[in-house]
């Protein structure tokens, strides 16, 4: 049983018109039994012939049989030329004995013909009815002469439409399998274009949300992960990177990966654009990089393996090119907008805060004090006669003063501190979490600080010597609300002025249990 599903399974395997030609060989050899052991009993005098024909075809059969089932691969040309040999002589045997009976194997030879046009290529299948024309002619011609012109013209009829009927089929055959690889091209070219227009409106699609993505926001640099993502769902890249290079600043001004480790992301800055190679990568895993935009102020370099360098196509280029403009836009507005929004807390002389962030931050401060019971404190500084260095140095001198004090302060406080310009020659600092022997300590500093820097005159040399007067106040010791606090910090710098100026002062307090005409105590930091 398993030999017979065997048996079957290698037919269904091999070639359709091989195996409808196996199929009528099969059938014909059945037949040809029955004629032989039906026939040949009753007619003696053919059993020669049938029996002959019949060895004949049984060993071709054999032949064809054991070609068949050899192995997956089946030569057609083999199969045919065996047939078509074997054939013409066994069916030459069984016309020569049995022509003259109304020539019964007639019928075979034409399907022998119809079999080798739909089996074998066409110069073949011409000679192999060639062949099937010759031993029907022989056959006859031996056996079964004609005695007249009208039987000589049958004869000659017949071995013709034999020659025909191969020839014919072989012509058919042959127009329809150009035609059906013709279709198999088209199809195959329908699908190839199919493909790359599924592949340009992904393209254009992935194109379209990245840009959406990209213009949706300012804060650009949360975007760069996502905008990688959507690039390797359409171009199937496994790791890659993107960089916008500003050239007048020689700096980096955006940066994205995915896929790269923090070491291969840090090697990338030894890369020379165009192709070089990362020294961290091993061979397999090398990472190339390839310019996208290059202007006058802009570089944009795509990053990546090696060999998925090398195999970005047109297209691909275009679509990456496409993202690296809109990147380039996005970048910038991103930029723009960080320096509008710092210009908007910044003084443009000093680059300290100004005013508006700082009563910003002061209300941030005091509220956060309250909820865990911090403290903070505050200082506010003057400039000790300041005019006079606009009268003497001038106004452009005197801006660079207040620069320098400026600088001078960023410098001598901690980063959590806001350092802010009040406005005219005034300057304050916040300081969080601070009480008020904290600030007396910083404020101490930066009055020393001051007091020893020489800031540079009209002619660029470091000669001008200026002092401040600081004046502290804490909350919420001295003070129960942000107006209070800057009062009570104001109030200390005019003591500190009225009592010499360069120095540090703190808010004047009274004891409540003090009678109201007592004098006050002063609380002094000097």
């Amino acid at each position: 049983m398993r030999w017979s599903v065997g048996v079957f399974t290698r037919i269904h395997q091999i070639d359709r018109r091989v195996r409808v030609a196996f199929y009528g060989r099969v059938l014909a050899w059945a037949v040809l039994v029955l004629l032989h052991f039906a026939w040949g009993r009753q007619q003696p005098e053919y059993a020669m012939y049938t029996g002959w024909g019949l060895v004949l075809f049984t060993l071709v059969t054999l032949v064809i049989a054991a070609l068949v089932f050899r192995g997956p691969a089946v030569d057609i040309s083999r199969l045919v030329a065996v047939s078509a040999v074997a054939d013409s002589i066994a069916l030459g045997v069984l016309t020569a004995g049995l022509g003259e009976m109304e020539d019964p194997f007639y019928a075979w030879y034409i399907a022998e013909a119809a079999v080798f046009g739909l089996v074998a290529r066409r110069r073949q299948a011409w000679l192999f009815s060639g062949l099937l024309a010759i031993s029907y002619l022989v056959s006859h011609s031996i056996a079964h002469w004609p005695f007249d012109a009208i039987m000589y013209l049958f004869l000659t009829s017949k071995v013709a439409a034999l020659m025909l009927v191969g020839g014919l089929v072989t012509v058919v055959v042959g127009s329809q399998e150009e035609r059906r690889t013709q279709l198999e091209t088209h199809q195959d070219e329908v699908l190839e274009l199919y493909a790359k227009l599924e592949r340009s409106v992904a393209e254009l699609r992935a194109v379209t949300q990245i840009t959406e993505i990209i213009h949706s926001t300012l804060d650009i640099d949360a975007v760069g992960p996502t905008l990688l993502d959507i690039l390797h769902k359409v171009l199937e890249i496994p790791a890659s990177c993107i960089y916008v290079i500003d050239k007048n600043k020689q700096e980096m001004v955006f940066s994205a990966s995915r896929g790269v480790s923090g070491a291969t992301m840090s090697d990338m800055s030894a890369l020379e654009i165009g192709g070089a190679v990362s020294p961290a990568a091993d061979a397999e895993r090398a990472f190339a990089c390839t310019d996208l935009i290059d202007s006058d102020t802009t570089l944009v370099v795509f990053c990546a393996e090696g060999p998925v360098i090398e195999g970005l196509s047109s297209d691909d280029r275009i679509v990456l090119q496409t993202v690296a403009s809109e990147l380039v836009v996005a970048v910038e507005n991103s930029r723009l907008y960080r320096l509008t929004k710092r210009l908007a807390i910044t003084d443009e002389l000093t680059d300290l805060y100004n005013y508006r962030y700082l009563q910003q931050r002061l209300d941030e401060e005091i509220g956060r004090a309250d909820r865990y019971g911090k403290q903070l404190s505050f200082l506010m500084l003057d400039i000790d006669n300041f005019k006079r260095v606009n009268d003497v140095h001038g106004h452009r001198v005197g801006d660079g003063v207040l620069a320098g004090i400026g600088q001078i302060l960023k410098s001598t406080v901690r980063e959590v501190d806001v350092v802010a310009r009040y406005g005219g020659e005034e300057f304050s600092v916040l300081l969080p979490e601070t009480d008020a022997s904290g600030a007396f300590i910083v404020a101490e500093k930066i009055r020393e600080a001051i007091s020893l820097a020489r800031l540079k005159d009209a002619d660029g040399q470091a000669r001008i010597h200026v002092t401040v007067s600081i004046g502290l106040a804490s909350y919420p010791v001295h003070a129960h609300d942000k107006e209070a606090l800057l009062k009570a910090a104001d109030d200390a710098v005019y003591h500190a002025k009225e009592t010499g100026k360069n120095r540090v002062r703190a808010p004047r307090l009274r004891l409540r249990s003090m009678p109201a005409d007592a004098p006050a105590r002063e609380e002094v930091a000097e």
